[in-house]
């Protein structure tokens, strides 16, 4: 009877062991760290290598920019614009715009 029950306590402190540490995992990730990896002229299949697929579109065509969500359900956003040569012009901290794109030349 008493070894049952050390077995029990034993088996739920490792659940609990086990479930606290899936919590850091959890965490929303760090967006400056993960936009720190895009750097201009990098190429848009580079990027999605780093920073996998995007999480929005936003262009005539072929996507002149691209879209990372972070945190809170994605209510961060991140946009990286590119060129027609599909290399990186400009990142910001926004969503895509039409006015942003006229500034670093895509429109």
């Amino acid at each position: 009877m008493l070894e049952s029950k050390a077995c029990g306590v034993v088996g739920l402190v490792l659940i609990l062991t086990g479930l606290s540490g899936c919590s850091v995992f959890s965490k929303d990730p760090d967006p400056r760290e993960y936009m720190s990896r895009v750097k201009v002229g990098m190429t848009r299949e580079d990027v999605e290598d780093s920073l996998g697929p995007p999480d929005g579109n936003w262009g005539p065509w072929h996507s002149q920019c691209t879209e990372y969500a972070f945190r809170d359900h994605g209510a961060d956003r991140w946009s990286v614009y590119y060129n027609n040569q599909h290399r990186v012009v400009y990142t910001e901290h926004a969503a895509c715009n039409v006015n942003r794109a006229k500034e670093v030349g895509l429109r």
